[in-house]
């Protein structure tokens, strides 16, 4: 399952004046590129949206969810995905398209670094801040869900560790 189809693909690009640019796919390419870009969608998300899945884990995707409310306290109807998701997966998947595997790149961190204070402390740090900080943002796609990002989704930049020398 994916959010979106072919049609909606098409016509939300098009209005967008992307329509030259998106010629030369058809549903075999856009279908596949909704399946990926959903599932970064729900992945970089998830924690975001309000509510629960309707059908509990059993449901593959995140949408449509029970007791969400967006930001202007409107409830979003159960049955429904909402178009702010779509929208959001239109724009993943045409860059899922134009640069195959741009959603899903893997990440090494660095290696902890130290820093010692001579008689004092040592302390290391990491360069990196967690799961979230090197998560792929595109800015157009946070900015159509903005509506409906009520979720806590906050995660620590802080990691390392402290010890005396």
């Amino acid at each position: 399952m994916n959010y979106g189809n072919a049609a909606g693909f098409i016509a939300y690009h098009t209005a967008r004046g992307r329509a030259a640019q998106i010629a030369s796919y058809d549903e075999d390419d856009i279908g596949p590129a909704l399946v990926v870009a959903s599932e970064w969608l729900d992945a970089r998300y998830r924690s975001s949206f309000p509510g629960t899945k309707v059908g509990m884990r059993q449901q593959e995707r995140e949408w449509p969810r029970v007791s969400g409310v967006d930001i202007y306290g409107y409830s979003i109807p159960w049955e429904v995905v909402p178009v702010e998701v779509e929208n959001a997966t239109y724009e993943a998947a045409l860059r899922a398209m134009v640069k195959p595997g741009s959603l899903t790149v893997d990440y090494t961190p660095n290696k902890y670094k130290a820093v010692s204070i001579d008689g004092a402390l040592s302390v290391q740090f990491a360069s990196f801040g967690g799961a979230m900080d090197v998560q792929l943002d595109i800015a157009i796609v946070a900015q159509i869900l903005a509506p409906l990002l009520t979720g806590s989704g906050s995660v620590s930049s802080l990691s390392g560790g402290l010890s005396r020398v």
